[in-house]
């Protein structure tokens, strides 16, 4: 008599790429809530930026709520305040900020996440992207978030780091390298700050020089984006480079939702390649 064995289809593994963005970045917590909701899974999470501080928090604590928690916090708003003055390699030392992201990371490492995470930085001297993915997570984010001109660059490991999004906006290759079999990349360079009838009216984001680093932003951005599968892109340019009225103010519930309107088109497309019903 034949013994017959069958084996469950092993399921495809989920990489979630989210790229750098300023205040743009909040639209990761629509995109991330929506993915939830729906039983997405995530297995990887690489981060650029704005995408390294969403995505830190939730590989540590797979829960949406709590994320948008510490976001909304007053806490959180005094950290991202300009009381942290430098007049040397940038207008702030980020030490307050790194100061605030032991306290909600735990002082975590990588080992500790619940998802695996990769952090994307730039090497300020060679201008090479950086994938940090030991150490403690804390210095990681501040790293990639380190705008430059606005932030110092952090020392790590004998180098410079600096805003992961001058090298690898949308880290895709980054999550592909961690094992991810499907990548859906969250794009916040998308081409949408072109678009608006409503360009930002601030003298940092009226300047020439900003408008080229749109233009700069964009294509490469478009160059990560080759590998992904599924490609999100809230249109949030609105918000131009940084955004910080909104980072100071806390004022991130329509940025939210358009991460989460982004998503809601992008689903059957997500199902119908994972196979979920």
């Amino acid at each position: 008599m034949k013994t017959f064995h069958f084996l469950k289809k092993k399921r495809l593994k989920v990489g979630l790429a989210l790229g750098s963005g300023g205040a743009k970045g909040y639209a990761h917590l629509g995109v991330i809530k929506i993915l939830e909701e729906n039983k997405i899974p995530i297995d990887f999470i690489a981060g650029s930026s704005a995408g390294a501080i969403i995505g830190s928090l939730y590989a540590l604590n797979p829960k949406i709520k709590e994320v948008k928690k510490i976001i909304h916090s007053q806490a959180w708003n005094k950290s991202i305040s300009f009381l942290d003055l430098s007049w040397k390699q940038g207008l702030m030392k980020g030490e307050k900020f790194q100061k605030f992201l032991k306290k909600v990371t735990k002082n975590y490492t990588f080992k500790e996440t619940k998802i695996p995470l990769s952090v994307m930085a730039t090497d300020f001297d060679s201008a090479k992207a950086v994938k940090i993915n030991e150490g403690n997570i804390a210095l990681a984010i501040r790293g990639s978030a380190s705008v430059p001109l606005f932030f110092k660059p952090v020392s790590w490991k004998n180098r410079l780091l600096c805003d992961g999004g001058l090298s690898e906006p949308v880290p895709v290759e980054a999550v592909k390298q961690m094992g991810a079999d499907v990548i859906i990349a969250v794009n916040l360079d998308n081409g949408s700050y072109f678009k608006t009838k409503e360009n930002p009216t601030n003298f940092w984001n009226n300047l020439l020089l900003t408008r080229y680093f749109h233009c700069l932003q964009y294509n490469l951005a478009q160059k990560s984006l080759g590998r992904a599968d599924i490609i999100i892109e809230p249109q949030v340019g609105y918000l131009g480079s940084i955004g910080w009225q909104k980072l100071i103010k806390g004022e991130i519930e329509d940025v939210v939702q358009e991460g989460e309107r982004s998503t809601q088109k992008a689903l059957e497309q997500i199902k119908k390649i994972l196979k979920i019903n």
